[in-house]
């Protein structure tokens, strides 16, 4: 099994292709749209080409998707608005993002602007321990 160390020494050429950036400028805590000027097709881009690298699937609005299922009978978000359930349940399964931001009045637009390198290397981990687990159990 990958550790996070391999999945960041190997998800870093990837960022560079798809952001052009240097890979000086990237680290774990980097934010990939204020400090890597990532847009939202860049991060299509950056999911499709961690598929095809790690072979594991990333899904569309991800974070926001596992925040609900851990939420059972919990409303997500308020007129556009996320809920402080949410919010808290955000901060609790991405610990990578940054805390001060994740605020009442955040709306679940904008959540891509908070993603992490971290918050991919642990997502990539994350999927390829299920992965492997689902093929130990085969």
């Amino acid at each position: 099994m990958m550790t996070e160390a391999e999945i960041f020494e190997q998800l870093k050429p990837l960022l560079v292709e798809v952001l052009g950036v240097t890979p000086e400028r990237i680290h774990r805590d980097s934010v990939l749209v204020s400090d890597l000027g990532a847009e939202s097709i860049d991060l299509l881009d950056l999911s499709f080409r961690i598929e095809e690298k790690f072979k594991v699937t990333i899904e569309a609005n991800e974070l926001e998707r596992e925040a609900k299922k851990r939420l059972p009978g919990g409303v997500y978000e308020k007129d556009g608005f996320l809920t402080n359930e949410a919010l808290a349940e955000i901060q609790r399964s991405a610990p990578e993002l940054d805390s001060t931001k994740l605020v009442k009045g955040l709306r679940k637009t904008e959540l891509p602007a908070l993603l992490t390198v971290a918050f991919f290397v642990r997502l990539i981990a994350r999927k390829l321990a299920a992965k492997s687990e689902g093929a130990a159990h085969a």
